[in-house]
């Protein structure tokens, strides 16, 4: 486990691996390529400002596509990207907005 995760703004995360790489992540649009089903909530993985990978989660867990402009960033493996997803998923549940928007 070598990424750490904060909130960085609204809906927004900024992580940070202990080699000193960050990658943004920020809540997304609906990609028509990306969903099967509406309503799952979707981030975009950026790195040196560009989209390297897309994550959404439903109710089995996270998913997580790699994008082609991630393939110019050897450093963010997909192992990374499973572990950042992973990391989102516990701050999405532990916020502490998070049951109050349910309601």
């Amino acid at each position: 486990m070598r990424w750490t995760l904060k909130e960085w703004a609204s809906e927004s995360f900024k992580a940070e691996k202990n080699d000193g790489s960050e990658v943004y992540v920020y809540r997304a649009p609906v990609w028509n390529d990306f969903f099967k089903r509406g309503g799952a909530p979707g981030y975009e993985v950026h790195y040196h400002g560009s989209p390297i990978a897309r994550i959404y989660f439903d109710r089995k867990g996270a998913t997580v596509k790699a994008l082609e402009a991630g393939k110019c960033w050897p450093e963010i493996s997909d192992l990374d990207l499973i572990e950042i997803a992973l990391r989102l998923g516990n701050a999405r549940r532990l916020r502490p907005g998070a049951a109050a928007s349910l309601n």
